[in-house]
């Protein structure tokens, strides 16, 4: 029974490495698009449309036949601010080996305000914070005569949040009230929560 037992588990064991060996781990996805939407209130809080550009790169590896998970990494430009989302994702494909397919994805994570300069004079202070970003998305992948590469067309609706921080510094010799609110050597900070939510259309290739 052993034995049986065995030679099963070895003959499945071979079975999944001959199918990894055959089919590509590896799934990588390219994109770049519009993101439009409402800009955040202003002080009247009135709001504006707007259209702004975006860049996506998705690499992941196959865990099942048509699943994959994995990371992606970008570039958002909203209006004047630069933002850098990092997240992890995942991607669910619909459709024959050869055919047009339809796929679905999420993706998860933060958004980097690292490419924004912190403006800084003898009195102030002021720079920007990302934050949270989630984005699902649905699309259309087009194979090409190859079959290593596919045109994708894809819709995400995408919700990022920005922070802005503006802080006047405490002067010099002067006494102020310590506050835990306050980081060291301000003397008032005031911060803005800037929330984006686009609809973003995409073009680009997978491979």
């Amino acid at each position: 029974m052993r034995k049986t037992l065995t030679l099963v588990f070895a003959s499945l064991l071979l079975i999944n490495l001959d199918g990894m060996a055959q089919n590509k781990v590896y799934f990588g996805q390219t994109e770049i698009g519009l993101l439009t939407g409402r800009s955040p209130e202003q002080w009247d809080g009135n709001t504006e449309r707007r259209t702004d550009f975006t860049l996506m790169s998705f690499h992941g590896a196959q865990i099942f036949k048509n699943h994959v998970v994995g990371f992606s990494v970008g570039l958002d430009q909203y209006e004047d601010i630069s933002i850098i989302p990092i997240a992890f994702g995942y991607r669910g494909f619909l459709g024959k080996e050869g055919k047009p397919k339809i796929f679905g994805g999420l993706d998860l994570g933060y958004g980097s305000a690292m490419l924004e300069k912190r403006e800084e004079t003898e009195w102030s202070k002021s720079w920007y914070r990302g934050g949270l970003m989630f984005s699902p998305s649905v699309g259309c992948s087009f194979p090409a005569r190859n079959g290593n590469s596919a045109l994708s067309l894809s819709v995400a609706y995408k919700r990022q949040d920005i922070t802005y921080f503006q802080g006047s510094l405490a002067n010099l010799g002067t006494q102020t009230i310590a506050s835990d609110q306050l980081p060291p050597g301000f003397s008032s900070l005031n911060q803005t929560e800037n929330l984006y939510r686009s609809i973003v259309f995409r073009i680009g290739i997978m491979y």
